[in-house]
Formats: C-alpha cells, structure tokens, sequence
C-alpha cells in the first residue's frame, strides 16, 4: 500500500512538471512571436529604403554638415542587413526594431581607406551602434544617439530605387512657453507637435531640442523621452528637463 501512495505521489509529480514546461513552451512560443511581429513592424517601415546625410546636430547644439551628401548613404535591408558608405570607405552589417520608433544596429564591418581630413567618417563609424530610436517627419529619417549624444538628419537618396515617398508630417508650432521654476526662476521653451505615430513633440530648451513621444496619461497630452518629460493638461504644462522642475504656460 505504501508502494502504491509512494508510486502515486511520484507520478503526481512527473505530470506537474510536464504540464509547467509545456506552460512555459507555450509563453515562450507566444512571447518569440509578440518579438517577431514587432521586429515585422520597423523592417516594413525601413526595409528596402535609401537615405543620405543632411546633418548631425550634437546634443550641445553643435551642427555638422557633410561636405557631399552622396558620400555619406545607409541602405536598410528587408532581411535585416544594411549597406553604408561613410565617406571614402563602405561597409556592411545588421539594424533590428523590436518595436515602435526603436532601432539598433550591430557592428559595421567597414573597408579601411584614410579618408581626408575634415571628413565626418569616424564620428559617424563611432556612433551608428549608439543609435536607439527613430522618426520620420516631412518625408526626413532622424536617427537619435543614447544619452541624448544627438541626431542624424537624412534625406531620401535622389532617385535611388526603395526610396520612400513619404507625405509631409503635419505639425503644429513652434509653441512658446513662459516658465517658472525653482525658488521663482523664469525660463522659456518651444514645442513643436508632430502628427506622427506615436505622435511626436521636439522640445527646445536654450540651446537643447529633445525628442518626446506621447504616453498614456490621465488626462491632457503627455510626452515622455530621455531626461525630458512634457505634460499639458487645462492649459498648463509641468514639464521636467534633466530633473529640473518647470511650470509653463503658453505664450499669448
């Protein structure tokens, strides 16, 4: 008999293990194919598209321009590859986007030429791996850097096959505020307001501008992004920039 319970008790066992790792299969399954169907949703968007620099605009407000806009392309892949010329060298390797507005990119194998001095080649070959997140607004691709390190401007390349025909981004602003902050301190910020999706506001403050994407929130309008965070709501905005506090109102 206590054979029996014992036999009983072990099988019991056996069958809650199986059924637990069939249950993480399934969630495994379920949560590869939630991954897959997002990486879908940036490649359809950027996959089989041409672009070349406009600019690069520093998150200390620096401006570089590229001496010839042509020299400096990056084509995206429908496979996950993608194609670069950086200068007087080219190169090749891998982007992904696991979701809305986000994109990565691994490692450029790159050739080794010396490229003229003034070129923007090593910067560019140093930043590209930095990149995390993207918009497109009046038909332009903005990559932006981590830790707010900047923002590459691309235009699409001029008659080159895959390049998006992308129709202008209605936007609303700038918008200027009057601000109050700490111990009565007055500042001031623009918005501008863009109809993307998710919508999309630029914040400029001083010399700064920063990139905020709409979140949920309990009411009025909501913008979150890196170190930067703008809620308007019954014609007032609290807005945090770099963990310094403000209370803005707009501009009559």
């Amino acid at each position: 008999m206590k054979a029996n319970r014992r036999f009983i008790t072990g099988l019991a066992g056996v069958i809650a293990c199986a059924i637990s790792a069939l249950s993480l299969n399934a969630f495994s399954r379920a949560d590869d194919a939630s991954h897959k169907a997002t990486e879908r949703q940036g490649s359809g968007e950027l996959g089989g598209t041409s672009w070349q620099l406009v600019k690069f605009q520093g998150g200390d407000g620096k401006v570089l321009t590229p001496d010839d806009k042509s020299k400096y392309t990056i084509t995206f892949g429908t496979d996950g590859g993608v194609t670069a010329r950086i200068d007087c060298n080219r190169g090749r390797g891998t982007w992904k986007s696991e979701g809305p507005n986000q994109i990565q990119f691994g490692p450029l194998a790159l050739t080794r030429a010396m490229c003229p001095q003034g070129s923007l080649h090593d910067r560019i070959a140093r930043d590209l791996t930095a990149v995390r997140s993207y918009t497109m607004k009046d038909g332009h691709l903005f990559l932006s850097l981590m830790a707010d390190g900047g923002i590459y401007e691309f235009e699409p390349m001029g008659g080159s096959q895959g390049a998006p025909v992308i129709p202008t981004v209605h936007a609303i602003g700038p918008v200027k505020y009057d601000c109050t902050g700490a111990g009565g301190a007055t500042d001031t910020l623009s918005v501008t307001f863009y109809d993307t999706k998710p919508s999309l506001a630029l914040i400029q403050h001083g010399n700064e501008t920063r990139a905020a994407f709409q979140a949920l929130a309990a009411s009025g309008a909501k913008y979150e992004g890196r170190d930067v965070m703008f809620w308007e709501a019954q014609g007032e905005a609290t807005v945090t920039w770099s963990g310094m506090d403000l209370k803005c109102k707009p501009q009559r």
